[in-house]
């Protein structure tokens, strides 16, 4: 097949793929499409990060996102790709942007932290889609929340916790140390266990706040 006719195989499935009604499915289809596309870059692919991993680990109609963060080394090789697939660069530069449908692609980095896991999902079709792990995404909504306090960072850390097996909050405690993030961990899982046996409510705006601002002095101070 030439590569003109592979492309526009890959259009076909991308298009197909557009019309999958449930957002993890189409979101991974798509990621996978373009994957293939790129598969000339021998031994890079594409892994899912930011708000669509959050979406796809706790299937939380809350966190719910048509935009699909990214991680791959060659953004240029990227550009290329999404481009012979027929998306289009934002004005802005930072998203790309299949027309007539609500898929946005953007890679806000072009390397995972040292140590991270990632997940293969093997999809319908028969391709496969990289995500970065649940522990992975957790810990760094925990870096974030840590850093900012932001009220719906600290919500996704919550529902992530709660959603953790116990081999993966015994791999949580030991990224969380290493990212030193453990004491945000250790705090938001007892407040998950408050709220969940109903001793107490979701902080508010200004609560969350005060909890970064907690865990961010006393982990840098101990």
């Amino acid at each position: 097949m030439t590569e003109a006719l592979r492309i526009a195989s890959l259009r076909e499935a991308l298009s197909a793929a557009t019309a999958i009604e449930d957002l993890a499915t189409r979101s991974l289809e798509v990621v996978a499409i373009v994957d293939e596309a790129m598969s000339a870059d021998a031994g890079n692919h594409l892994v899912v990060v930011g708000g669509m991993a959050v979406y796809l680990w706790t299937a939380n109609e809350s966190f719910r996102t048509v935009d699909i963060d990214v991680v791959y080394p060659a953004p240029a090789a990227l550009g290329a790709a999404l481009a012979d697939l027929g998306f289009v660069r934002s004005q802005d530069g930072r998203h790309w942007e299949l027309p007539g449908t609500e898929i946005f692609i953007e890679s806000p980095a072009r390397e995972l932290d040292a140590g991270v896991a990632v997940k293969q999902v093997q999809m319908p079709s028969g391709r496969t889609a990289d995500v970065l792990s649940h522990v992975d995404v957790l810990v760094d909504r925990l870096d974030e929340f840590q850093a900012t306090g932001h009220q719906i960072v600290g919500q996704q850390c919550l529902v992530l916790i709660v959603a953790l097996d116990e081999a993966e909050r015994d791999a949580a405690a030991t990224r969380a140390t290493e990212r030193r993030v453990r004491l945000a961990l250790d705090g938001l899982s007892s407040l998950a266990k408050e709220i969940e046996h109903g001793n107490r409510g979701v902080p508010e705006s200004d609560e969350w706040h005060e909890l970064a601002s907690g865990f961010l002095r006393a982990e840098y101070h101990r």
